[in-house]
């Protein structure tokens, strides 16, 4: 048996909020675009039959919707990194997907909500709203597994 200090101290790292909210403010939208793009990219292969070795035009759009994805990103994103450094996660197991997931998709949930009642657009379709907010989610997990701290 080892003795055990009675004066020694554990310290304990603060978590990086400001690193946490940035990264997702600026990554969240450029993950998001990126997803949106290869699932677009391969239904429209697939729908009209193109190779994949043959869809060079599609890489030509990349930048476009790594753009558009990270300016309309831009709020859900924020939102979400907020939240999550509100709820300190650490990226440390599986079990944080779901949380992550969840409050991705609620935060885009949030906007498309906010966006359609705005536009008077509130007949859309709700498959591809739902879609649009998975895309949220899974941007959610993807980028909070390169930012998000690991527990040690």
């Amino acid at each position: 048996m080892s003795k055990v200090d009675s004066n020694a101290t554990i310290t304990v790292s603060s978590y990086p909020r400001g690193k946490v909210i940035k990264a997702y403010g600026l990554l969240g939208g450029v993950v998001g675009g990126l997803i949106l793009f290869f699932y677009i990219a391969i239904g429209i292969s697939i729908d009209i039959g193109i190779p994949l070795r043959d869809s060079l035009p599609f890489v030509k759009m990349a930048p476009t919707f790594i753009l558009v994805g990270f300016f309309g990103g831009l709020l859900p994103a924020l939102l979400t990194g907020y939240i999550v450094s509100k709820f300190k996660i650490y990226f440390n197991s599986v079990a944080k997907v779901f949380p992550l997931f969840i409050i991705g998709f609620m935060s885009t949930f949030l906007f498309v909500v906010w966006f359609m009642i705005g536009d008077g657009s509130v007949n859309s379709s709700m498959t591809s709203d739902i879609l649009f907010c998975c895309n949220g989610g899974v941007s959610a997990i993807i980028t909070g597994w390169f930012v998000l701290p690991k527990q040690k």
